[in-house]
């Protein structure tokens, strides 16, 4: 677990990421809860105090944007623990969303939204996007000042290529927020855009090399013969466009649903940072379109490859079509001089073998020669 405070700092644009604790963090949603309650309290019972057409939010508290929010990451193994499940009763959420945050491998991309509370759970590209591995979800829990992210490690062996070095995500995302611009607002709804827009880039950066890499066979194909290529190669980045391709869509399609569900919770307020919120759905709507183009420019390229292959194995049947038109007559005429019949008059000439033969190289001749004509040799 990994736990941070976001908030302003005075150099302006650049949000303070700063090392917390959980029992810092869980104690300020507590108490905005509290404040929550007593503001709701106080609002209902002076609109049934306060004569009609009097301003009666002139005295409500500051907005929690002016606190700090907190942001908690949290790497959990793909099976569910009884460390997580206690964690997530500290929350005290929904028993609905305790059930889905507790079984990371039924994780799928969604977006619930009730009063309080907001989940998202969101597809990321694994660590390399070349690597033949299952695609990653990760959840996001939002509620007022506070911003839970969930994710899953391997419990594979050490010794593996694929196991991800420990909160490598963390630091990555950290790195980013404290960039300047990067968190639009010091909040957990600025602080959950900046954790959206890190790995919408990520993808970004994935579609832009496969596009690179799709240009560059394209140029070795008009460079080289194109009976060189390597096919094996445009097969392995076809296959990781279709990866990638997923992910975007997927990716697209919970930041849009993310937007719509603000309207219906507390736990999302973008009120503060709807220039980051729109950029963001530009950016996912943008990979989106790219990863279509590419896929479309890959296939184009395959279809290349497939009509030379085609072309080539037309030509090796044409020119075997020829062959056996050459010798089908010479086949024929050794066929019939090789009966045994007693009586064949044309055996006993004189130099009737090379007669023979002088005739079937010129009946092969004549044949090569009508080919030729009517273009079959081309």
């Amino acid at each position: 677990i990994n736990v941070s405070s976001v908030g302003r700092q005075h150099v302006e644009g650049v949000c303070a990421i700063r090392p917390s604790s959980t029992k810092v963090a869980l104690r300020a949603v507590q108490l905005e809860r509290r404040a929550a309650r007593k503001l709701q309290q106080q609002t209902n019972t002076s609109s049934l105090m306060t004569p009609p057409g009097h301003d009666n939010t002139a005295h409500l508290p500051l907005s929690s944007t002016m606190k700090d929010s907190y942001w908690i990451d949290i790497e959990t193994p793909q099976r569910s623990t009884d460390e997580l499940y206690e964690f997530l009763k500290q929350l005290r959420l929904p028993p609905f969303f305790v059930s889905i945050l507790s079984e990371p491998f039924n994780w799928t991309s969604e977006v619930v939204a009730l009063k309080q509370v907001a989940l998202a759970i969101f597809q990321i590209l694994p660590t390399n996007p070349n690597e033949n591995v299952e695609i990653t979800h990760v959840a996001l829990l939002s509620m007022p000042r506070l911003l839970v992210t969930f994710h899953t490690f391997s419990s594979q062996n050490e010794d593996d290529a694929n196991v991800v070095e420990e909160g490598l995500l963390y630091r990555l995302v950290s790195q980013h927020a404290k960039q300047r611009g990067r968190v639009p607002e010091p909040s957990n709804s600025g602080m959950l855009l900046a954790w959206l827009q890190f790995h919408v880039r990520r993808t970004a950066r994935a579609i832009r090399e496969l596009r690179l890499a799709a240009v560059e066979m394209d140029r070795a194909m008009d460079r080289d013969h194109i009976g060189n290529f390597d096919f094996e190669q445009l097969v392995e980045t076809k296959n990781c466009l279709l990866r990638v391709l997923s992910v975007a869509e997927e990716q697209h399609g919970t930041i849009e649903a993310v937007a719509v569900a603000e309207e219906g919770t507390e736990g999302l307020d973008f009120g503060n940072c709807g220039g980051a919120l729109s950029m963001l759905r530009a950016n996912a709507s943008s990979n989106e379109r790219l990863s279509s183009r590419v896929d479309k420019h890959l296939n184009e390229l395959r279809e290349r490859v497939m009509s030379h292959r085609e072309d080539t194995l037309n030509q090796r049947l044409a020119l075997l079509t020829i062959l056996s038109a050459i010798f089908m007559p010479l086949t024929l005429l050794s066929g019939i001089w090789g009966m045994n019949f007693v009586n064949m008059p044309e055996l006993e000439y004189e130099n009737s073998y090379q007669i023979a033969l002088f005739g079937m190289f010129a009946l092969a001749l004549c044949l090569v020669y009508s080919f030729h004509r009517t273009g079959w040799s081309s």
